[in-house]
């Protein structure tokens, strides 16, 4: 049975508008497949409940715009503590000015920071990453030849769009979070499955 691809997107406060492009970007995969994308509610969580959607994720993105706000950093602390796969992004414009606690959080963080400039940007560097997760060796998400080929072909026009393209993605999509549903590879609910007859 194909698994879902589990994601949680941590941003901080001043970067909805990618956490939005993002959830719109993976919608927008050619392939049917179930994805999973958990976020911290905007109204917050005990860190119980972040530490419960953070725990059993394939990949955590960590987005820093301008400052480090919470829960954000609890986010972070608790994807390095569980050992999560994390690829973190920060915003990097001429016109953003970091507060000393986003300056500092960038300075001590020891990891590859990959740069974006909007949402359009971000959710491309998303969906690319997406992408290569899909491809797994053992085909845990259970795509087909065509479907694979559909992905990298898809992956392959991301990376020749211009940036400026690019950030035309209408900012809708799971800002609160959200499940993307793939009923055609989905076990039955009910029933005896056609094969087993």
């Amino acid at each position: 049975m194909a698994e879902p691809l589990r994601l949680f997107v941590s941003a901080t406060n001043d970067l909805d508008a990618e956490r939005a492009a993002i959830g719109r970007a993976l919608a927008n995969l050619p392939v049917q497949v179930s994805i999973e994308i958990r976020r911290t509610p905007a109204a917050g969580a005990p860190i119980e409940a972040i530490h419960e959607r953070i725990a059993n994720v394939d990949r955590v993105y960590f987005l820093l715009g301008a400052d480090m706000t919470a829960p954000a950093g609890a986010e972070w602390h608790l994807a390095w503590q569980l050992e999560r796969s994390l690829l973190a992004l920060r915003r990097a414009t001429p016109n953003l000015h970091r507060t000393p606690a986003g300056q500092d959080f960038l300075r001590t963080a020891r990891v590859a920071w990959q740069s974006f400039s909007g949402p359009g940007d971000a959710a491309r560097l998303v969906a690319l990453d997406v992408a290569a997760l899909l491809q797994h060796p053992a085909n845990r998400y259970g795509l087909s030849v065509l479907e694979l080929e559909q992905l990298v072909a898809h992956a392959t026009r991301l990376l020749q769009e211009a940036p400026a393209a690019i950030r035309r993605i209408d900012p809708g999509g799971a800002q609160g979070g959200g499940v993307l549903l793939d009923m055609g590879h989905r076990e039955p609910l009910q029933g005896v499955p056609l094969d087993e007859l």
